[in-house]
């Protein structure tokens, strides 16, 4: 019979529930994250408490494993198995299980064909469910009953891996907290199978304190800061192949810093190629990051006319292009289209949502898709844009107060002010527009550089006071500048124009990744504009060029000459409500964890360091005077000389053997009244462990026995020595 877990390495179990589940936060750019964790911490939850009480009541290795899965597969038929009339199954009779394990084949079937992030679905959350239950019961089993905690954190680095080989960034809060959680697990489980006995709360606290010190170090570089979201690379390692896929969290240091060669759109035209392809809009800004909204799909079909959010007049009449479209390996639900007026030839089920200017698939992606698209590249001019004056006077602009929107995290009047000084000149929205682009593109004091990583609340004042960033600062700050000035703006998220191959034919390759701001005109709809230095993106569109178009723009800006600061131009009294505002947006931004996940871990906390303190005292009191066989026995094994100590690994009789075998190592062995006692005393100590009624053996005898070994154990050894001087 080999010894089992010790009763009190269960206090280990809750920390390895909670690394695995964080574990569900390296998926976030896999996922869409959602209500499915709750049903996931659900199950964990039930599982683990099943755990604990069986480790409580039971020193087997394998009853706790197996009595938890049973449980978690119990509570996963109501919460998973359907039959065909959809209604859910109660109780987990032999057909419920058939159904969970029809529903969990649905949802590998379900992640096959899906695209990241995937949304949430009943058998997506049952698959899910099943492998992080099943991950946490086979790290637990390895951490717990063969006492090998290190090695179990391989497998809690599982749900993590994908976030490591494509780079993508993941919670930095989460990654801290699941360390800690696996540092202060492995902790108690030295504790309980260690040779030394150290205190597990000391051993926590060190282990954790050294830890939380490297990944503070480590991780600001490893995750980049807070700020703009996540584009991944886009290059696959060799002999991975991947599809490459926008995350509109929007963060495209990744993909510009390693100037990936992958090519993700091939297209030819005999006219000039366009500005930029674009597959989606973003409109809300919270200081900090980008959202995009949830929307219905549209019902307009996609090859129903011209596509733009504005009617558009004469079509027939315009100068139109031919484009010709192949996607290769990009991976959207949008297709890449020019930011301009446009017909669409393509097959499937395509759709058109004017309001966001993107044609949308119905359950069909990019991938691998051709189609043409007829197009007018001059459809706007600088005068065209002018003349739309009037109009915007008028109110032509959309309802939505979205567009106008500026979070309460940015400091609006400082934003504000700039926008003012800058476009104190100009006559029209169009000169407003320019005069901003101009400004963020030619001032000396801007830097292009992919290599920084926004921090704080603020993330526009921060680059505005450390004016470096890439495309998407310089977009996002020419957006809130705009609506600071009442234009309606957004943000728009697609790829540059790539490069030729010949004289027609066009690749666009994963570094092309970009972003710039659309501004509203009425009668012309959404325009793009160019903030982003010419090192990313070359000349600005052509009615966007006030040097192509001798478009009356202040001189200093024009010249690079710096402009009044923004702290210059911002008064002092709104230096108090900076800091409010400062103070306010990190509070907002700063939760990445949901609240209910941290809750559970302080809670967690709390039960694990009360597990301590009863440890403690209890080992205290065994100590001073034990009271049962496992405490004589232990007293034993700390007493005897250091060579016959034995393993907490060895069953009571296999200690036993130990015992003798070392003590005739040293001298002539164990007589037989001492032998007679060890015999006795690991007989009792296997009662009290495996017998239904634990052992009879009275206090005295344990204690005498357990002296009668130590004693000869003790002459022996010291003949040994003796002997060993002479």
């Amino acid at each position: 019979m080999s010894a089992g877990a010790p009763r009190s390495a269960w206090a280990a179990t809750p920390f390895i529930a909670v690394a695995t589940f964080l574990g569900l936060f390296g998926l976030s750019t896999m996922l869409v994250m959602g209500p499915w964790m709750r049903t996931v911490g659900t199950v964990m939850l039930i599982a683990t408490a099943v755990l604990v009480v069986t480790r409580l009541l039971s020193r087997s290795r394998v009853l706790p494993t197996l009595l938890a899965a049973l449980a978690a597969a119990a509570v996963m038929v109501p919460l998973f198995a359907r039959r065909e009339d959809g209604s859910a199954h109660l109780l987990p009779t032999p057909g419920a299980l058939a159904d969970l394990g029809a529903a969990l084949r649905g949802g590998v079937d379900y992640a096959a064909v899906t695209v990241a992030p995937a949304p949430e679905s009943l058998e997506l959350t049952a698959l899910i469910t099943a492998g992080t239950v099943a991950l946490f019961l086979v790290a637990e089993h390895v951490a717990v009953s063969w006492r090998a905690a290190a090695s179990a954190g391989l497998l809690l680095l599982i749900p993590w891996l994908p976030a490591v080989i494509f780079q993508h960034r993941v919670s930095a809060v989460a990654l801290l907290c699941a360390i800690v959680a696996w540092l202060i697990a492995i902790a108690f489980a030295r504790h309980t199978a260690g040779a030394e006995r150290r205190p597990a709360v000391a051993g926590a606290l060190t282990a954790t304190a050294a830890t939380m010190a490297g990944v503070l170090l480590v991780a600001p570089t490893a995750l980049g800061g807070l700020g703009w979201g996540s584009i991944p690379r886009i290059d696959a390692p060799e002999g991975l192949e991947t599809a490459t896929r926008l995350n509109l969290a929007l963060d495209l240091r990744t993909s510009l810093t390693t100037n990936s060669t992958t090519p993700v759109i091939v297209y030819s035209t005999e006219g000039p190629r366009p500005d930029a392809l674009k597959l989606y809009s973003l409109t809300n800004f919270n200081g900090v990051q980008w959202a995009r909204d949830d929307a219905s799909p549209p019902a307009r079909p996609a090859d129903s006319g011209v596509l733009w959010p504005e009617p558009v007049d004469d079509w027939s009449e315009r100068d139109r292009q031919r484009v010709d479209v192949q996607v290769l390996n990009l991976v959207e639900p949008n297709l890449p289209l020019p930011p301009s007026p446009r017909t669409l030839d393509i097959e499937g089920p395509w759709r058109y949502d004017a309001t966001q200017d993107e044609v949308i698939g119905d359950g069909v992606t990019s991938r691998e898709s051709s189609y043409s698209y007829v197009t007018d590249p001059d459809y706007v001019t600088p005068r065209s844009l002018r003349e739309t004056q009037p109009a915007i006077e008028m109110g032509g602009d959309p309802d939505d107060p979205r567009y106008l929107e500026i979070s309460p995290a940015i400091d609006e009047t400082r934003v504000r002010d700039l926008s003012v000084t800058l476009t104190r000149d100009a006559e029209t929205r169009y000169d407003q527009a320019l005069a901003i682009q101009q400004f963020l593109r030619s001032v000396s004091e801007f830097t292009y550089d992919t290599s920084v990583s926004p921090s704080g609340g603020d993330a526009v004042s921060t680059f505005l006071d450390d004016r470096a960033g890439y495309c998407v600062q310089f977009a996002t700050t020419m957006v809130i500048m705009a609506r600071s000035l009442d234009i309606p703006a957004r943000m728009a998220v697609g790829f540059l124009s790539g490069s030729a191959t010949d004289a027609d034919t066009f690749v666009v390759q994963g570094g092309d990744a970009h972003a710039w701001p659309e501004l509203w005109f009425p009668g012309a709809g959404w325009v793009r504009f160019e903030p982003t230095p010419s090192i990313q993106t070359g000349l600005p569109p052509a009615y966007a060029d006030p040097f192509a178009n001798g478009t009356p723009i202040r001189e200093e800006i024009l010249s690079g000459e710096e402009v009044p600061s923004p702290e210059i131009t911002a008064q002092a009294g709104n230096q108090a409500t900076q800091e409010e505002d400062t103070t306010s947006s990190e509070v907002e931004s700063a939760p990445v964890v949901p609240v209910w996940v941290i809750v559970a871990l302080a809670a967690a906390l709390a039960i694990a360091a009360l597990a301590a303190w009863w440890k403690l005292r209890g080992h205290v009191r065994r100590r001073r005077a034990p009271t049962d066989a496992e405490g004589v026995w232990e007293r034993l094994r700390e007493s005897l000389p250091e060579p016959m100590r034995w393993q907490d690994t060895l069953t009571p009789h296999e200690a036993a053997e130990h015992v003798e075998a070392a003590v005739r190592t040293a001298d002539a062995g164990l007589s037989g009244v001492a032998r007679e006692a060890l015999t006795r005393l690991a007989n009792a100590v296997a009662d009290e462990r495996y017998a239904p009624a634990g052992s009879e053996v009275t206090i005295d005898e344990l204690r005498s026995w357990s002296t009668t070994v130590l004693d000869e154990a003790q002459r022996a050894d010291e003949g040994s020595r003796a002997a060993a001087r002479n």
